[in-house]
């Protein structure tokens, strides 16, 4: 499930509230994003309080948004934070279908056909033809931004570093055939797959301001995150282990990340290495 997805189910929550609840003619954008602590949920929203038709009532639309959105299946609950804050927790597969969609249609990426368009403009970097056979323009085209060198090369080793354990994970023998989403708990593995999921609105909002600016933190976001993934949930097990689902998930997990941080190298007008 996607800020997209999650934006939708908000708007069609709206739309079922009863009279008076919401202000007439609420149109206003429905921002979702991840929460500032990850205790608090996956995603997080301010829309009761913006949308509320008076400041009394905006607890009230929140708690019809929690009950909504409860009833979806890739929703495992749905809080009231603070004055009207919404905030959600996925289930593990919905966490992890995104990811786990854009990693196996590689390296025909565009094969998923739901998230390929998800993650159609940030694939769409140089090096990846058109019809005519020309490149997709990069998100710096044209513009006067400057991306810190030392931004670049923390994405170069992050890509870097999921390259080289994915090797390692193909010398041990590792398989992506029974990789299940819904075994992808962990914290860590949590906080991954949400960082990949927001790397699409976040290219979005960049293009739309004409600022690199949310784009670069998304990217260096799953770039923190996939290091202190690697760090704290194995890939690929010592030899005393065997080959589980749990390391086939990862495996397939980090394809995704692979995939995503190339791209966005790419759109950055910087190259994605495999070593350094």
């Amino acid at each position: 499930m996607t800020p997209e997805d999650l934006q939708t189910a908000l708007a069609r929550a709206l739309a079922t509230s009863e009279a008076g609840l919401v202000a007439p003619g609420f149109a206003a954008h429905i921002d979702v994003s991840p929460p500032t602590r990850s205790e608090l949920g996956d995603w997080s929203t301010p829309v009761a309080l913006r949308a509320a038709a008076a400041p009394e009532r905006r607890t009230e639309l929140a708690a019809h948004l929690c009950t909504e959105l409860r009833t979806l299946p890739e929703v495992a609950d749905a809080d009231i934070a603070g004055p009207g804050f919404v905030n959600v927790t996925l289930t593990p597969a919905a966490r992890a279908l995104v990811a786990f969609d854009l990693a196996a249609a590689a390296p025909g990426v565009g094969g998923a056909e739901q998230d390929g368009n998800r993650f159609r403009a940030l694939l769409a970097a140089p090096g990846r033809g058109t019809a005519h056979g020309s490149a997709e323009p990069h998100l710096l085209d044209g513009r006067n931004a400057h991306v810190d060198p030392a931004a670049l090369y923390a994405l170069q080793r992050g890509h870097a570093a999921a390259c080289r354990e994915q090797r390692r994970a193909h010398r041990a023998g590792i398989s992506t055939d029974a990789a299940a989403a819904s075994t992808l708990e962990h914290p860590d593995e949590t906080r991954m797959l949400i960082a990949v999921a927001t790397v699409p609105s976040s290219l979005e909002r960049s293009s739309r301001l004409g600022e690199v600016d949310p784009f670069l933190t998304a990217l260096l976001e799953l770039g923190e995150a996939v290091e202190e993934f690697l760090d704290r949930c194995a890939v690929t097990p010592t030899v005393d282990e065997d080959i589980t689902v749990i390391h086939s998930s990862r495996l397939l997990a980090l394809r995704a990340v692979i995939i995503v941080l190339a791209a966005g190298l790419r759109q950055l007008g910087a190259s994605a290495p495999e070593r350094i």
